[in-house]
């Protein structure tokens, strides 16, 4: 099966990343991916934040818009093209957004962008969001056939004004969209905050980032009690709209969930998992970012 890591803050990887050198982590990446049969990754390249909370690397243009920096997406692209795409991120303010959103898929491996901003990284805090202040930005993707990934939770129905407004721009929502539980809450509650995502598969254009299960779930991996719930949400979606990511150097960390879930809990939970078909595995898996991304074997 062909199997595609639809987020990994690869740049991450390694106990020591900050003091590695780039193609120390690019190697450990590989290592990594390999030793849990993931073919390849979608990488969304991160650091820290900025004071404004802008993703770095990255700065300021000489026309005042926040542009990226990707240097270790663009060194991990250069060794393993076959292996790697990566995301950037466009200022919606920008002087030259259509110029910049136009450029992207001209550089090698950006196959997509990535949106947040405000607090915690989500957009619908930013008061231009729901404004429509946005359309800008994303009716140069459209132009331009530029996927965008988007952090709304928990705030999913902030995004409706968007997909109706851009019925072919490609969205996907990242990590289900909803607010993490805390620990002592209920199943009942933890499982009813998928409903809100649910209603939103009536929008064709819309996709949904299936990621940080072991923050949801109340019981361990392979999160029994979570099936049933995201069998409905698959029923919803449809499994063609679903991408798997495993967020691999987040969903490990301690203090982050209940279960910090080492690579191989992230993806095999769901391999190995009988609720689904060997064909709904495969988009899920692989088939479906690949499709959303036009990204070819």
């Amino acid at each position: 099966m062909d199997i595609v890591d639809g987020q990994l803050h690869a740049n991450q990887i390694g106990p020591n990343w900050r003091d590695s050198d780039l193609d120390s982590t690019v190697d450990a990446t590989i290592v990594a991916m390999d030793a849990v049969g993931v073919n390849a990754a979608v990488i969304d390249e991160f650091t820290g934040l900025d004071e404004e909370f802008h993703m770095l690397p990255g700065g300021r243009h000489s026309n005042g818009a926040w542009r990226p920096e990707r240097p270790f997406s663009q060194l991990a692209v250069s060794r393993y093209p076959h292996r790697f795409v990566w995301l950037s991120r466009v200022d919606h303010k920008d002087p030259d957004l259509e110029e910049v959103v136009a450029g992207l898929r001209k550089q090698p491996g950006c196959a997509g962008i990535r949106v947040h901003s405000g607090f915690d990284g989500n957009v619908w805090r930013d008061l231009d969001f729901e404004a429509g202040g946005y359309s800008r930005l994303f009716a140069a993707c459209q132009d331009a056939r530029v996927p965008v990934f988007i952090m709304v939770t928990p705030h999913s129905e902030t995004l409706e004004r968007y997909l109706l407004e851009f019925p072919d721009l490609v969205f996907v929502i990242d990590h289900i969209g909803i607010a993490w539980p805390d620990l002592d809450v209920a199943p009942t509650e933890r499982y009813a905050r998928l409903d809100k995502i649910r209603r939103l598969s009536e929008y064709g254009n819309l996709h949904l980032k299936w990621s940080h299960v072991e923050r949801l779930a109340h019981d361990p991996y392979p999160y029994p009690d979570l099936i049933p719930h995201f069998r409905k949400v698959v029923d919803s979606y449809g499994a063609e709209r679903i991408l798997w990511a495993s967020d691999h150097t987040q969903a490990v960390k301690a203090g982050l969930s209940p279960h910090p879930a080492p690579y191989s809990h992230s993806l095999h939970y769901l391999l190995d998992c009988g609720a689904f078909s060997s064909s709904e595995k495969e988009w899920m898996l692989g088939r479906a970012v690949r499709k959303v991304l036009d990204w070819s074997v």
